[in-house]
């Protein structure tokens, strides 16, 4: 299973300096983890048939189900892996998301006892 780090961070930025007219301050904007990913899933790229769009629909429910992190089977995070790795257009901002994803960490689960 792998786990991958739903949390938010901030991006750093550029906005208008509503003092001073012309100018620019540096700002930290929040960069929304889940809502990325699940966007990702849906994109146009991918061009999912039918099933695809409702097996992916069924990811992003569990994954607006979670909090901070969320434990994928291998083909959960593949998915997300692909969608990824198929959308054009990333800035500066997602270089985290996209190493979450990526990089997302392989974990051993055990099985507890039965008691009884």
């Amino acid at each position: 299973m792998r786990k991958l780090d739903l949390s938010n961070y901030n991006a750093k930025g550029r906005v208008p300096d509503s003092g001073n007219p012309g100018r620019e301050i540096d700002a930290e904007i929040p960069f929304y983890v889940k809502t990325s990913i699940i966007n990702l899933l849906f994109i146009p790229a991918l061009q999912l048939s039918g099933a695809e769009v409702l097996r992916q629909n069924i990811l992003a429910m569990k994954l607006e189900a979670c909090k901070d992190e969320i434990l994928l089977e291998e083909e959960e995070w593949g998915r997300i892996k692909k969608s990824v790795e198929t959308f054009k257009g990333f800035d500066r901002n997602a270089v985290e998301l996209v190493r979450r994803v990526l990089e997302a960490p392989i974990v051993e689960v055990h099985e507890k006892p039965a008691k009884g």
